[in-house]
């Protein structure tokens, strides 16, 4: 499983505004505890508060301090993100360690090298005699998500309702429905968006230039020192 500290940081009031900050930020810094940070201020504007997440390694490495130590920690790393002294002074603060969790032992999803998902990922969710396989790392969407979860807890009971007869085979895929209030948009992009090369297509192809370049600018210098005999 992964491995995450979740961090709740409540202040007096969303002072980030004040500079036009939207609270969400990500921290580049290997010093700082928290590396994605998301503004959990209540719609209302009550209760203001960031959410910041300590991940992977940093986790494992900051676990063994105190809490009031972590704290401290992220505090000061939200002021020098944010350039504000107010970030010192929270009025309260709430974390969860999810790899202490008695019986997930990690958070949020289980982590798969390369190639176990392409290889075994349908046999993950094929059901054993009268045991049936759902949660999050068995979706085949939003893998790792909430919503994951709820998709492969339905898939699985109409997989239990198909094993009694109740519906066919063809309903266990059943689509999910469209959501009428967030209604799925697709993605407009331009022609360069569609046929530009990757950065690691790019670098080869620059790569390629400049190898190509060099061997016949080398030839050609070989060529004029008599080097090479033309035939």
């Amino acid at each position: 499983m992964g491995c995450v500290i979740k961090c709740m940081v409540y202040y007096r009031e969303a002072f980030w505004e004040r500079k036009g900050y939207c609270g969400s930020f990500i921290i580049e810094d290997e010093e700082s505890p928290i590396g994605i940070t998301i503004d959990d201020t209540k719609p209302d504007g009550s209760f203001p508060a960031i959410m910041g997440f300590i991940l992977t390694r940093k986790a494992v490495k900051l676990a063994h301090l105190s809490k009031e130590e972590r704290k401290k920690k992220i505090c000061e790393a939200y002021a020098k993100a944010m350039g504000m002294e107010e970030a010192l002074h929270p009025v309260h603060y709430e974390e969860k360690n999810w790899s202490m969790e008695q019986y997930s032992g990690g958070c949020y999803t289980a982590y798969f090298p390369p190639g176990i998902m392409y290889s075994y990922g349908r046999i993950i969710r094929q059901p054993i005699d009268r045991i049936y396989f759902a949660g999050t790392e068995t979706a085949t969407q939003w893998s790792g998500y909430m919503e994951g979860a709820v998709q492969a807890g339905e898939r699985a009971a109409r997989e239990i309702l198909h094993s009694m007869g109740k519906i066919s085979e063809n309903e266990i895929w059943m689509p999910e429905p469209e959501s009428k209030d967030v209604p799925a948009r697709p993605f407009t992009t331009s022609f360069w968006e569609r046929n530009l090369p990757s950065v690691p297509g790019l670098l080869c192809l620059l790569s390629s230039t400049v190898c190509f370049t060099s061997v016949a600018a080398a030839g050609l210098f070989a060529y004029k020192k008599g080097l090479l005999v033309r035939k």
